[in-house]
């Protein structure tokens, strides 16, 4: 659990976060979103002590990171930045395993760790390992910054809006990577953006900062349903955002009601074979579609519709036309 008690940061006369106090819970994908210059990186920075409070404590597990080893702490941390921030004399596998280096490990098992990673990050290790970082797209840069980052297994992995440089199919590429790893991880991720979009795509919670201030912390539905102020409201007031949720799905008319028939023929396999997956009216088409790519028929069930992978196209039609 990482804490923020009364915490404020100053700078000469000007304020970059004024008596903020937030906790972020072990396991969660949690995303700091606010415009540029908001405070959010500033905030991120103070849990692995890159920069220091003017007052007020920051806690890991209950012990104030101000009273922890930093050496020890950062080697724990995971860290991606914008660009990557690869260091262009060495290799990808070199890149990849400067924390493991660090703490030890021989080569062998360097090696290994790295070859695992890559794979999981969907980089051919064999074509990838010996590249050095000027032979990598921004997307793959990225993807080398991820590894490097996850290769120690820590606990807690900050980052610091690692995608806003790439083009937009690098970016949703990787979006769904970090979904992906953290559904398999244990790992507690934090979040830079100063994108509504991916911030409510990517988090599990969100707090949204601006001015130095904490302004809201909750799910995506929660801060669009009930924004706490003007401010929120209007950050987030994108149709173009609401239209992403299941909800947008249902008050379009779309899917079949659940009857007793239809329910029938589910369970006898008339209709679909498979398991018929349940999603919330909070969940989104994105959820919706990575069910569909896995399973190209996938029937889905929300508040008592069903809906096919055709109505998922209509859906995705009717919102391409409506821009």
């Amino acid at each position: 659990m990482i804490e923020f008690e009364q915490v404020t940061k100053t700078y000469g006369q000007e304020n970059a976060l004024q008596n903020l106090n937030l906790t972020i819970n072990d396991g969660e994908l949690f995303v700091l979103v606010g415009p540029s210059g908001s405070g959010k990186t500033t905030l991120l920075k103070m849990i692995n002590r890159l920069v220091v409070p003017t007052a007020g404590q920051v806690r890991i597990d209950d012990q104030n990171v101000a009273e922890m080893d930093l050496e020890n702490l950062r080697r724990h941390t995971g860290y991606v930045l914008q660009a990557g921030a690869l260091f262009p004399n060495m290799t990808v596998e070199q890149n990849a395993g400067v924390q493991l280096e660090a703490l030890g490990w021989q080569a062998p098992k360097r090696h290994q760790r790295i070859v695992e990673l890559l794979k999981k990050v969907d980089l051919d290790p064999e074509t990838f390992l010996t590249r050095y970082p000027n032979e990598l797209s921004g997307g793959e840069a990225q993807r080398i910054g991820i590894v490097r980052a996850l290769a120690a297994n820590p606990k807690l992995i900050l980052m610091d809006e690692p995608f806003s440089a790439l083009d937009p199919i690098s970016k949703r590429q990787l979006q769904e990577l970090i979904l992906q790893l953290h559904q398999e991880l244990t790992t507690t991720f934090v979040f830079v953006t100063h994108d509504m979009r991916e911030a409510i795509h990517l988090a599990d919670r969100l707090a949204v900062v601006h001015d130095g201030e904490l302004l809201q912390v909750g799910t995506a539905t929660q801060i669009l349903a009930e924004p706490a102020n003007e401010f929120v409201h209007d950050f987030f007031d994108d149709d173009s955002i609401r239209r992403q949720f299941m909800q947008a799905v249902l008050d379009a008319g779309l899917g079949q009601r659940v009857t007793s028939k239809s329910a029938s023929a589910l369970a006898s396999g008339v209709i679909f074979s498979g398991q018929v997956e349940q999603l919330a009216k909070s969940d989104t088409i994105f959820d919706w579609a990575n069910l569909v790519q896995q399973q190209p028929q996938q029937i889905v069930q929300v508040a008592g519709r069903l809906l096919k992978p055709a109505d998922l196209i209509a859906y995705l039609a009717r919102i391409g036309e409506a821009k």
